[in-house]
C-alpha cells in the first residue's frame, strides 16, 4: 500500500464570520457617472428579460463555484471569460441579475422580482490567450435559476456626448454615448446546502493561496470573492499541470453530523491513473481525521455549529508519471452515517 505524505491545507477554518458577510450586494459605493452606465446594462437585462432582446453567444463563459452562504442562500463566486473584442477599454462595468426560469416571456408583462442583483466595476486584466478574466460574487436560494450577465467598456467618467433630436419635442438632446453591450443569459442549478444533510463545497482547485489574519470586510470579498476558510485563493483554470507543478485543492464540509458540537469526519483522496480506457489505482494520501480522540485532528472543545470544516492537499507532483488522472475524494460522517464522493480530473505533463 502506498502514500503520499500530503500535507493538510487547511483542517478547520472558523468562516462563519466570513460567510456572514458575503454580500456583495451595495459592497461599491458608486458615483452618479457609474450609476448611469449601470443603468444602461440594467436596462439591457430587462429587456432580455422581457424577450426582447437576444442574448449575445460565444463571448462570455461563465465558471461558477458554490458554497454556503448566510442562511438559506448559496455564495456563489464566479470568473467570466471574455472575448477581448468586447471590452476595449482598461476598466469595464457590469451588472449581474439572478432571476426565476422563463422560457417564454410574455411580451409587456412584467418580469417577477430578481431573486439577486447587482453592479460592479473591474479592471481588466487579459490572460496570456488573450481573454479578459474577470471575478465576482452572487448569492441565491438553491433550485433552477436564469443568471444574465451585461458588460460594456466603462468611460471612467469621461464619456463622449452625443447630440440627437427629440422626435416628441423636435429640441436637441444632449446625452452621453453607450457603448455597445454584451449580455450572457444561461439556465444554472444552484446547489441548496441548507437541507441539514452532509454536503461539500465545490473542490477548488488552486492557483495560488494568500491566508489571511482577519475576516475579509464586504469590500475585500467585493475585490478577491474566492475566500475559503480564512484564506484567499486564485482558482487555477486550467487542469493541466506540469511535473514541477503541486497539485492544490480546498472545499468545505457542511451540516455533519456531531456530539455536543465535535464531528467525527474521515476523508480519503486515492488517485487513479487513466489510460487506454481504464482505469488503475495510482497512490492515496493518507486518511484525514476530522474528529476527537488521539486519531482526531480537532483541538478539545471545537464546535461545528460555531465554525465551517475546511480540508485540502498539496501534492508534488514529481512523482506522477505523464498522463491523465481522477482523484476520488470521500467524505464519511460516522456520527450522520452519512458519506459523499467527488472527483477531481487532471493531466499532468512534463
Amino acid at each position: 500500500m502506498k502514500y503520499f505524505a500530503g500535507s493538510a491545507w487547511i483542517v478547520a477554518g472558523c468562516v462563519a464570520a466570513v460567510l456572514s458577510t458575503a454580500a456583495p450586494v451595495g459592497a461599491q459605493d458608486f458615483e452618479d457617472w457609474q450609476a448611469d452606465e449601470l443603468r444602461t446594462l440594467l436596462q439591457a437585462v430587462g429587456e432580455a428579460r422581457s424577450g426582447s432582446r437576444d442574448p449575445d453567444t460565444g463571448t462570455i463563459e461563465y465558471l461558477p463555484s458554490y458554497m454556503q452562504g448566510v442562511e438559506g442562500v448559496a455564495y456563489v463566486p464566479f470568473t467570466l471569460l471574455i472575448d477581448p473584442s468586447v471590452i476595449t477599454s482598461k476598466n469595464l462595468a457590469a451588472f449581474v441579475v439572478v432571476a426565476a426560469p422563463t422560457d417564454a416571456p410574455v411580451a409587456g408583462a412584467e418580469p417577477a422580482a430578481a431573486v439577486f442583483e447587482n453592479g460592479f466595476y473591474a479592471e481588466v486584466n487579459k490572460l496570456p490567450s488573450g481573454q479578459i478574466r474577470v471575478t465576482g460574487a452572487l448569492q441565491s436560494p438553491g433550485g433552477e435559476h436564469d443568471i444574465f450577465i451585461a458588460l460594456r467598456d466603462s468611460f471612467d467618467g469621461e464619456a463622449p456626448i452625443e447630440s440627437t433630436i427629440n422626435p416628441v419635442t423636435g429640441q436637441p438632446v444632449r446625452s452621453a454615448v453607450v457603448p455597445p453591450i454584451t449580455l450572457l443569459r444561461e439556465r444554472v442549478t444552484i446547489p441548496d446546502f441548507w437541507t441539514g444533510e452532509l454536503a461539500i463545497s465545490t473542490v477548488f482547485l488552486n492557483e495560488s493561496v494568500e491566508m489571511l489574519s482577519a475576516p475579509p470586510t464586504p469590500e475585500d470579498l467585493a475585490k478577491f470573492p474566492y475566500t475559503v476558510g480564512g484564506a484567499r485563493i486564485v482558482p487555477r483554470l486550467d487542469d493541466t499541470l506540469k511535473k514541477s507543478d503541486t497539485l492544490g485543492w480546498v472545499f468545505q464540509i457542511y451540516n455533519p453530523g456531531h456530539k455536543g458540537g465535535m464531528p467525527n469526519i474521515t476523508i480519503t483522496y486515492e488517485f487513479y491513473e487513466k489510460k487506454d480506457g481504464a482505469e488503475t489505482f495510482f497512490n492515496r494520501t493518507a486518511p484525514v481525521e476530522l474528529g476527537p480522540g488521539p486519531a482526531g485532528m480537532l483541538p478539545e472543545g471545537f464546535d461545528v455549529t460555531q465554525a465551517t470544516l475546511v480540508d485540502g492537499q498539496n501534492i508534488p507532483l514529481a512523482g506522477f508519471p505523464v498522463g491523465d488522472y481522477r482523484l476520488e475524494i470521500k467524505v464519511t460522517d460516522k456520527e450522520a452515517s452519512a458519506e459523499l464522493t467527488r472527483d477531481l480530473l487532471f493531466s499532468v505533463t512534463e
